[in-house]
Order: C-alpha cells, then structure tokens, then sequence
C-alpha cells in the first residue's frame, strides 16, 4: 500500500545491504531518494530488479507485506494520500544547561487557619508553628532541631542570669527599704518634732562658727508655717514635673492626689514582673486606701524590649456622685411613636471624663487570635506602650528620686541629658514628648488617655496650704 512505501523502502534497504553488501552498484539497492514532501512512493519494478535473486525478492516481499500490515488498520476505506510533513524549523543555538532548580521556603504562612479560633493561645501557637514546619523540606528539619537546641542552651543560661539578678536586685532593695519607710515618714509630718530639733541645733552650731552673723541674717518665718504638718501635696507635686505623668493628670485629680500619701514599687521576687502601690489617706472620693497596679514582664531583667503578659489594675469603689473618670449625665428624650408619642421621659447616662486615674483600669489585653483591623492593632499597641512608659516612669524616675523630681532638679538633670543626645545627632525623650505628647490615641472608639491637663504641656498648679 502507498501509505507505508516509506517504511518500505527502510526496510528494503536495510535487507539488500544485509544481502549483499559488498556489491553498490547493484540495481536492487538503488533506491532514488524522495523529497519529504512526496505524498507517496512508487514501487514498480525495474528490470534489474527482476533479475535478482529469487529468494532474496521472496524475503522483501514477506517482510513488506508483514509491516504494511500493521501500519494500514482500515482496509476498507480507500487510501489517501498522506499530508506532506510540516517544514523542518531552523536550526537553532544549542541552549545553555538549565540552573538546578533550588527549593524555595515558604515565605508566607497558608490563609486556612480560621479553624485556630477555637483554640487557646498556647494551643494555637503550636499548631501554626506545626504547620509552618509542614511546608519546609524534610532534610531542613534536623537542622532546626539543632538550632533549636543551641536555643534552649542560651535560655539556661539567660535563666541563670535573671535568678543571679533578681536576687542581687532584691537584696540592694532590701537595703534601700528603711530609706524609703523613712521618706514616708517625712513627707507625712512623722519627724516634724525631730527633724525641726536636729535643724535648731545645726543652725545653733553654725551661728557659733559665724559669731552669730547667720542668726542677724535670718528672716522672718511665714505666718501659720509652725502649723503645716510634713509636706503637702509632696506626689502630686513630683508627679506634676514628670512629662508623661503629668498629661494624665488634670485639674479636678489634684484635689484626689493631695490624699496620696506614698508610691512604692515591688518587684516580684524571681524577677518576672513589679507591682505599683498607691496609698491613700481617707478622702471624700472613694474607699480604697491602696490602688495597684501589675505588670508580668518576663523579661524584665534583660535588655530586650519589654513583653507585657498581662497588666491587672484596681476597681476603684467610688463614693456616690464622686467618681472622677465618668460622671452621670440627665437627659430628656421625647417618644416619636405609639400610643404614648410626644411623651417625655428622663434617663441617666454614664460618660467618660479625662482623669489619672484611669491608669487603674489598663486597657484589655488581646487575645492571640483576636481578629482586628490595622487601625485598632496599632491603636491597641500605642495604648499599651504608653501605659507601660507611665509605670516606668514610676518605678525608675519617680520612686527612686522623689525629692528631686519635687524641686524640679531632676527636670533639669533630664533636659540636660536630651540636649547631650541631641547635641550627638540622637533624639531625646524630651523631642518625642514635644512631637507626640499632644498626640490622642483610641482604643475600642475611645481614648484611653486622657490629653495635658493644663493644655499646651503645662503640669497642674501645685497648691501649697
């Protein structure tokens, strides 16, 4: 048949020069050569080719028979002529070798977690680390195993160090302990008596170095001053001259504060955390006589930047119409519908007023698969970085150099360390606090700070009595 006269003349040229190889001229061997385009081949017998030898004619003849058989599967449809093959493409510049190929980590975590939800916080965190070491390649993971257990050997030794701290911490606080009782006891009038009796006789002893010059030198007391017990308004004073305190406090606080009789500050023994108190006189506002405030910070002690696991605060059990973070608010609202339209009823509100002592209740803590936007993420982590920058400013500035802070030296021994960094091309505290102290924050639609108490950064007027 036509449609196989290629593979005929193949194989009938592979048969004759297996037949007789060594004779090239013979007529049995000459085949002419086709075009590829040719649609078929014509095999008619030449008269040379008859001459050849018969068993060799009977051999091609089965074995073209035998492979025309398995390329034609129709005998029943008339042949058509095949289609020319399509043009050979140009050759073309041998490619370079490909690069191996290099497997790539996953860079971003899959999006089908939402069946976390349901889980606590340490569970959920398990479960996404699980899942990202899914997607790396096998080979990867004893490596991080090893990386893991050069992990655990510092955390050994960073624990030894924070034990090691803590109790070198507890022991110097210890011994500053009978200072601080002992400021107590000044501020509140304890050693007026002691305190007037040791002045009288230094003054007494310096008049008899001077020949009594400084006694002619002395002016004159200021009327009532016998009658003044301690130092009033000693917290709310020092509070006042400490920037990121003072915008928390406002006018109507002042009068609270004057019943603040002392701040301390306890660090927690293993050094995983402090604990503010704020002790109060008896006073018309409300019935506590301490408010604390706690932070779990578990790297307190070390110099990375702080991890707040939990901030707890104190209710306030505000006397009746005294409360100075909400007031109650009287409005008449009138009926539009139903039987009872135009009816006018009245209904008390609770609204939320500016005041220091909302730094007791800390804003709430979200949880790990709390689902929030950027705004309210962001919102959330201004408001806890500024109520963590307050209890700092407590437990390292305030507390430790109260007096200083009261005269206001540490105001200036503060300006003067801004304008050192600012000389070396940093920026101070004091700048942020200039560009960002005015700045409101919102959490949950409200803001969870309130602004300068005294507008344009100025600290509420220390009354003295």
């Amino acid at each position: 048949p036509t449609s196989t006269s290629l593979h005929h003349i193949k194989i009938q040229n592979t048969m004759a020069d297996a037949a007789d190889p060594a004779d090239p001229d013979d007529p049995a061997l000459s085949v002419e050569e086709e075009p590829p385009v040719a649609a078929a081949v014509s095999q008619d017998p030449s008269p040379a080719a008859e001459g050849a030898d018969a068993t060799e004619d009977k051999a091609v003849t089965e074995t073209t028979e035998a492979v025309s058989s398995l390329a034609v599967e129709d005998a029943d449809e008339p042949s058509s002529p095949v289609p020319p093959p399509p043009p050979e493409p140009p050759a073309q510049a041998a490619e370079p070798p490909a690069a191996p190929i290099v497997q790539q980590l996953p860079l971003n975590l899959p999006a089908n977690f939402g069946n976390l939800a349901a889980l606590d916080d340490a569970g959920a965190a398990d479960a996404l680390d699980n899942e990202f070491l899914s997607l790396l390649p096998p080979c990867i993971l004893p490596r991080i195993d090893k990386l893991k257990s050069l992990n655990d050997t510092r955390d050994e030794i960073l624990e030894e160090y924070r034990v090691e701290r803590a109790a070198l911490e507890l022991k110097f606080m210890a011994r500053m302990k009978p200072l601080y009782e002992e400021r107590k006891g000044v501020v509140n009038g304890e050693f007026d008596g002691a305190i007037a009796e040791e002045d009288k006789e230094k003054k007494e002893q310096d008049e008899e170095e001077d020949g009594g010059e400084e006694a002619q030198q002395q002016e004159p007391g200021v009327p009532g001053a016998e009658d003044v017990k301690g130092i009033p308004q000693f917290w709310a004073c020092a509070m006042g001259h400490v920037d990121v305190i003072a915008e928390l406090i406002t006018e109507g606080d002042v009068d609270c504060l004057d019943h603040l009789t002392d701040v301390t500050c306890t660090d927690f023994p293993d050094g995983l955390g402090f604990e503010l108190h704020f002790y109060f006189t008896p006073n018309p506002f409300f019935s506590n006589t301490v408010l604390t405030k706690r932070y779990e910070v578990p790297n307190l002690l070390t110099e990375d930047e702080p991890i707040l696991k939990n901030v707890t605060g104190t209710e306030i059990n505000w006397k009746k119409n005294q409360s100075l973070t909400f007031r109650e608010v009287t409005k008449k609202q009138r009926k539009k519908g139903g039987p009872n339209a135009g009816q006018v009823r009245t209904i008390k509100k609770k609204e939320r007023t500016e005041s220091f002592f909302h730094f007791f209740t800390p804003p709430k803590m979200p949880a790990l698969m709390d689902v929030m936007d950027e705004d309210e993420a962001d919102a959330v982590e201004e408001a806890f970085d500024h109520d963590y920058d307050v209890a700092q400013a407590f437990r390292g500035h305030l507390i430790p150099k109260a007096v200083l802070w009261f005269t206001g030296e540490a105001m200036a021994d503060d300006f003067d360390e801004e304008m050192m960094e600012e000389m070396m091309g940093g920026e101070g505290e004091g700048s942020d606090a200039e560009e960002g102290g005015n700045q409101q924050f919102t959490f949950n639609g409200e803001n969870p700070f309130p602004p300068p108490a005294a507008g344009n950064g100025e600290n509420p007027e220390c009354k003295q009595n």
